[in-house]
This record gives C-alpha cells, sequence and structure tokens, in this order.
C-alpha cells in the first residue's frame, strides 16, 4: 500500500533536503522503540511550524510512511485530493459529532497496518514547556481498538492492535543555523489498560479512560523533553534599557541555557544521548527554592550574562578564547594585553583567514543569495522563535533550487550539452554542495579552547 504514496516520497526528500541544509545532525534516540510494521500513532512534540513534521518524516526509523491529518475540506477537489492522498494525509471533518466518521480515513489507514502522525499539543510554541496535550490521539486509537474488534473483516492480519508511540523532538537551539536535532521515541503505549473502561457502559467512562490514556501520553513526552516551571516577565520597574532582551525571557529554561553554555564551553562535546538529561537537571536545580542562600543571585547573573550575550551577537565560547587571565576579577581592574600580543594575535588570525580563503571564496559568493533571503526572513519573525528556522530553511532552499539548476546548465553548456557533459555537471554540482556542507560545518564543529577562568568565574558567582 505505501508503494503508492509517491508525492510522500517526492516531499520526504524535498524535505530531508531543507532539514540537512539547516541541521548538521539528527540524532535518533530510542528508534528500537518503534515497531517495524503495524498500526501505530504517533504523537509528537510541535516547537518548530513546518521544521517538526520533515524532521521527524526524514529520521523515522524504517522509513515508514507517516500519514497526517488534513481538513476534509481540502480533499473537495479532485486534483488537490489526488495529490494529498498520495503524499499519504487523511481527511479529517472536525465537524463530525460522530467519532467514527470523524476517525473513518484514520481507521482505514491503521487497519492496513500503517503509521498516522500527528502533534497532539495542536500548535507550535516556544513556551518552556510541554503545552496541554489534546485528546484527538486518545480517542482516534481507543475508538480505533474498539471498532477493530468489532469489524474484524475490515483489518488486515496483525493490524488489530494500534500501539501509541511518543515522539519528542529537541533543538539544541531551534533557530540557529548548523544546530543539532534530538528525535527520542519513548516506549509504547498498549491500549489493554485503558479499553476496558472505554468500553464500559457506565456514565463518563469512555471519556475517562481517553483522559488517563491523553495523561500517558503527556508523561512519555514530557519524560524525554525540557520542562521548565516558569515563563513571565519581570515587572516594568524592574527592567532598563540594557536589560530589554532580559525583561522578555527572564526564567528557569534561559538560565540553565547559560549555565549549561558556562560548563559545557561547546554544545557539540555534549552527548546527544545525554543532552536532554543534563539540560532538565539544569532546570530542576534552578528551579529548587533555597537550593543555596545565593540561587536568585546566581540567575540574575546568568540571564544578565545570556541577555549581553543575545545583544551584542556574541558566545560564551568566543568570549571563553579570549586571552584573558585566570585570576580575573570583575571587581579589579585588568591590565590590557600589550600591543605587541594583540598584533600578534591579529597576524595569526589574518593568515589563518587568508589561507582559507581561496578555498572558501567560490562556494560563499554563489550561496551568498541564499544565505542573504534566509537572515530576511528570519528578520520577517523576530518575535516568533518558533517561526525563525522554518523561514531560513523555506526562503535559502528557494534560493538553492535557483542556484543548482543554474550552475548546472552553466557547466552542462560548456560540454556542449552532451549525455556525458550532463553526468559531469550533475556530479560537479552534487560535490560542491557537499564541500559547501563541510566547509560550513568545519567552523562549526572545531572545539574553541576551553576557558578555565571563564568556568570557574561561573562556579564562584
Amino acid at each position: 500500500m505505501s508503494d503508492a504514496y509517491v508525492a510522500h516520497r517526492i516531499i520526504r526528500r524535498i524535505a530531508s533536503w531543507a532539514v540537512v541544509s539547516f541541521f548538521t545532525e539528527i540524532h535518533v534516540v530510542g528508534g528500537e522503540h518503534v515497531p517495524r510494521d503495524g498500526p501505530i500513532i504517533v504523537t509528537a512534540t510541535h516547537h518548530n511550524m513546518m521544521l517538526d513534521p520533515a524532521v521527524l518524516s526524514c529520521a523515522f526509523p524504517y522509513k515508514r510512511v507517516l500519514h497526517y491529518w488534513a481538513k476534509a475540506s481540502l480533499f473537495a477537489n479532485p486534483v488537490m485530493k489526488y495529490i494529498l492522498t498520495s503524499a499519504g494525509n487523511i481527511p479529517v471533518d472536525r465537524k463530525a459529532q460522530d467519532k467514527r466518521l470523524l476517525f473513518r480515513g484514520t481507521f482505514r489507514t491503521l487497519a492496513a497496518g500503517e503509521a498516522v502522525a500527528l502533534f497532539p499539543e495542536g500548535t507550535s510554541y516556544t513556551e518552556p514547556h510541554i503545552m496541554q496535550v489534546k485528546d484527538g490521539a486518545a480517542w482516534a486509537a481507543l475508538e480505533y481498538t474498539k471498532w477493530a474488534k468489532e469489524n474484524p473483516d475490515k483489518v488486515a492480519k496483525g493490524a488489530e492492535n494500534v500501539q501509541i508511540i511518543p515522539a519528542a523532538i529537541v533543538y539544541t537551539n531551534k533557530s540557529k543555523y548548523r544546530s543539532q536535532v534530538i528525535m527520542e521515541f519513548g516506549q509504547p503505549i498498549g491500549m489493554d489498560e485503558y479499553l476496558q473502561q472505554f468500553m464500559s457502559q457506565s456514565e463518563g467512562a469512555p471519556r475517562a479512560a481517553v483522559k488517563r490514556l491523553t495523561a500517558a501520553i503527556e508523561r512519555g513526552l514530557t519524560e524525554a523533553t525540557i520542562n521548565a516551571p516558569d515563563w513571565y516577565a519581570l515587572p516594568e520597574p524592574e527592567c532598563s534599557d540594557i536589560y530589554e532582551t532580559l525583561c522578555r525571557y527572564r526564567d528557569t529554561l534561559y538560565a540553565a541555557r547559560m549555565a549549561r553554555g558556562l560548563l559545557w564551553q561547546e554544545e557539540r562535546s555534549i552527548n546527544l544521548d545525554d543532552f536532554v538529561t543534563i539540560s532538565q537537571t539544569l532546570v530542576d536545580l534552578f528551579s529548587t527554592p533555597d537550593l543555596v542562600p545565593n540561587i536568585n543571585a546566581i540567575k540574575r547573573h546568568l540571564l544578565t550574562y545570556y541577555s549581553l550575550l543575545e545583544s551584542t551577537h556574541l558566545t560564551n565560547a568566543v568570549l571563553s578564547s579570549l586571552p584573558l587571565p585566570a585570576t580575573l576579577d570583575p571587581q579589579q581592574p585588568v591590565p590590557l594585553p600589550s600591543r605587541l600580543r594583540t598584533l600578534g594575535v591579529l597576524i595569526r588570525d589574518t593568515l589563518a583567514l587568508v589561507v582559507r580563503l581561496p578555498f572558501s571564496i567560490v562556494p560563499l559568493m554563489i550561496h551568498a543569495p541564499a544565505y542573504v533571503m534566509g537572515r530576511v526572513g528570519a528578520r520577517m519573525v523576530e518575535d516568533e522563535e518558533e517561526t525563525q528556522a522554518q523561514n531560513k530553511v523555506v526562503f535559502g532552499l528557494l534560493l538553492l533550487f535557483m542556484i543548482y539548476p543554474a550552475a548546472f546548465f552553466f557547466l552542462w553548456a560548456f560540454l556542449w550539452y552532451t549525455p556525458a557533459g550532463a553526468f559531469v555537471s550533475a556530479a560537479a554540482v552534487f560535490l560542491f554542495a557537499i564541500y559547501h556542507n563541510s566547509l560550513i560545518n568545519d567552523p562549526y564543529s572545531r572545539t574553541a579552547p576551553a576557558a578555565h577562568q571563564t568556568t570557574m568565574s561561573a562556579r564562584n558567582v
């Protein structure tokens, strides 16, 4: 059945190009929890707009086709119906009062032993915790299980029992170019524990079973994500010009992020298997009242530093590489490096840049329009962090779809439009794209020298 989803495979291929062009890695944890076949409902977190389904589909274990819900009205046009169906979408009539009518397309998909994917929080968001998980996934799973028992002749062999697979998509920095993604699949949730109550004739029993199952889904997502308890702004009198950004984002999550940046100078030095655990541990520490006498002062200093880095477009790793004395004390004047030493650093870094420049100038010039348009797209939604990466990817990818074909035909013209010339041109463009990615990844993957004085200063705040 899945062989018919041509549009889905095309869209997934394009989406994989988009994802690879922005993120360096999608790290999958718990892939063994996803069955190779059989009916499943994948419930995923939704932090990053269109990139979430792209990431989920591209890196899903066994390359299973994921079927997403779509408004039934979109299927009214025959052409759109063919495209949406070929892409694996399922029509859902949200106005239907009868649950079986609402989930009719979902039942057909699950009865064929396929996978349905949805985002139970309902919308993309920047909140530092799992938002309220809606009941749709639980209703669909329990209604299908009940329907399958009543209609065994309509269900493929082995597709009688559906499982829910929680999928947590976590971004190391969701709006940052060449950051990483961790996708963790939780333990499958079976229906046996909830089915008896759901099929009970007692008043309110089915809804109670759905609520219990929804709570289990939420627990599965919470365990694999980073959740902070607070998200609030400071009162206006406490804000000043230098703290404008700070007053919008002063909360536990950002304090923990800054602490993580100080303890691990480079995010890439953290094993991605441990990224969520480390981040959540720091959040929990800063969420514990009276953990240490000066916990509020520590958070305030961390958030001040975070705000200053954001406003100056610097990173802790860059500052950590500066040749500052190990006994740095913000209360004491520090002599500046000598002019000779400063000149030596400038000459060293300039030479390092000049040596690499001939190898990077051509890729930079060719890809410059895509980078510029990506930046323009991000600036259009400066206040919506969850949309910035999406705009960067979409705007940049549109430019690349023009740049690479133009480069191909330009090279092919030099080779007299011969069949062999087409092959050589395509290979050259493909290798050039790989070279560009490796060139860009190199400065991101190099670990900056550890800054003992910065880490010690953080520990002594």
